[in-house]
């Protein structure tokens, strides 16, 4: 990555009031590198631990988003605008994901033996990978979040999210409420990047996974430059 120093500036407004919610500064390439590096040092202890010992902390973060719940559902209706009855709703999804997934992982993720057919016999496993970057849009803030990276915490990975500009103040909330709830530091770092810097992280050699919701015109750019 080339090593920008400039820290441009964005803010993000109320589409009801037209008003201004706060003001956010983009990372330097340096900064974004640290991060991945960062985030890599905590893939590296975080797959050591057995399945259920994530699950605890999986079922922990469940709780703290609902700790979080007003201040959260207040924050993502007045970033992009769903009535607050939806945005409530939204956290509650969220709890119940980390709760089923800390449930179910378990035998999810169990090896699994498989005969052969020549007789003899195989076991599929399914190991941690690494750093899997999220690319995830507005209509969702929480969901399309909590979504993938549940699943990945459980799994042994860990996780970068790009996040739709006009939200991020939930995604900083969101990191917010993974710290309080005992997550291990760098497991889950928030990137403020711009469109280059997005596309140097889908090639750099630490991240193994990336995962994108958005228009298909998109998902074909990322498909391509993720396979290649």
């Amino acid at each position: 990555m080339s090593t920008t120093t400039k820290q441009d500036t964005f803010k993000t407004i109320n589409p009801t009031t037209g008003k201004e919610i706060a003001s956010h500064a983009y990372m330097t390439d340096d900064q974004v590198e640290e991060s991945i590096q960062q985030s890599h040092k905590a893939f590296l202890k975080w797959k050591m631990k057995s399945v259920e010992e994530r699950g605890e902390i999986i079922k922990a973060i469940g709780k703290e988003l609902q700790n979080y719940k007003k201040e959260l559902a207040e924050l993502m209706t007045d970033e992009m605008g769903k009535l607050l009855k939806q945005s409530n709703q939204e956290v509650d999804l969220c709890t119940a994901i980390c709760e089923y997934s800390a449930e179910h992982a378990p035998e999810f993720l169990k090896n699994e033996e498989r005969e052969l057919s020549n007789g003899g016999k195989g076991i599929i496993t399914y190991s941690p990978m690494g750093i899997i970057y999220g690319i995830q849009p507005w209509n969702y803030p929480s969901y399309q979040v909590l979504r993938y990276t549940i699943v990945n915490l459980m799994a042994g990975n860990s996780i970068l999210l790009k996040h739709a500009s006009n939200v991020t103040g939930t995604a900083k909330l969101l990191k917010t409420i993974f710290d309080t709830a005992g997550l291990p530091a760098d497991l889950f770092n928030v990137l403020i990047i711009e469109h280059d810097q997005s596309n140097a992280i889908i090639e750099h050699d630490l991240v193994r996974g990336v995962t994108l919701t958005g228009s298909p015109v998109a998902g074909e750019k990322i498909g391509e430059k993720a396979g290649a």
